[in-house]
């Protein structure tokens, strides 16, 4: 089994195993830090620990549709291409590089939230994700326009994620940008940076190929909770 074939146990046993919550042969992010979880193998015993880190909704990957025992709710589904940039020869040339990008903070929390939920309507961000990795974004007009940041860390591979461009504002490079330095910043440190994209986001899917990203796998991500 290829670590990024289950990214979040990949990521909650070995290099962010310390913030992992864990439950048997279940684990999870922080909901306050990321949806994610994920079970060791999806039998009984797996699932049984999940309930108890469930009360919330846990996002978890899988590699076909995912079915839920009685007693759960399935909150919300979607597929993702999973895409890596594995060739470290590949130039990342789409960077404007006379564009600020600047380095986000908590103090930029509220500008981020609000651009993610202007591009993801009816979800949240999870207001202490910089807890597992560093967040860049442009801004024009005297606010946050664009950003984009790091989340899963395993061993080899970095997630790049967020990436978000409020509406209006496409169009300009900006969010190529920020996931072209994010990339090589990654690649500095020999490590292969990955991303999740819906199958339905086409324009995306075509940028990030652009950028020297190939899709690897599809992934479904589906979202459960318990009140058991």
């Amino acid at each position: 089994m290829h670590p990024l074939d289950n990214p979040a146990w990949s990521a909650l046993t070995t290099h962010q195993a310390q913030i992992a919550l864990v439950e048997g042969m279940a684990r999870r992010f922080p909901p306050e830090m990321a949806v994610h979880g994920a079970l060791a193998l999806p039998m009984p015993q797996a699932w049984q620990s999940m309930a108890r880190l469930a009360r919330e909704p846990v996002a978890l990957f899988s590699s076909a549709p995912l079915a839920p025992p009685a007693g759960w709710t399935v909150t919300r589904h979607v597929e993702l291409f999973e895409m890596v940039h594995d060739d470290t020869g590949a130039v990342l040339e789409s960077q404007d590089l006379s564009l600020p990008i600047a380095e986000l903070s908590e103090a930029d929390l509220p500008e981020m939230s609000a651009l993610y939920e202007a591009t993801r309507p009816s979800r949240k961000l999870c207001q202490r994700i910089l807890k597992l990795g560093s967040f860049v974004g442009v801004r024009a007009e005297g606010k946050l326009v664009a950003m984009a940041g790091l989340r899963m860390h395993l061993p080899g591979f970095r997630e790049i994620t967020k990436v978000a461009t409020v509406p209006g504002f496409e169009g300009r490079g900006y969010a190529t940008a920020l996931v072209s330095a994010l990339a090589k910043r990654i690649h500095e440190r020999k490590e292969c940076p990955f991303l999740t994209v819906h199958t339905g986001n086409l324009r995306a899917v075509e940028i990030y190929a652009q950028l020297g990203f190939r899709e690897r796998i599809k992934l479904h991500s589906t979202s459960v909770m318990t009140g058991q």
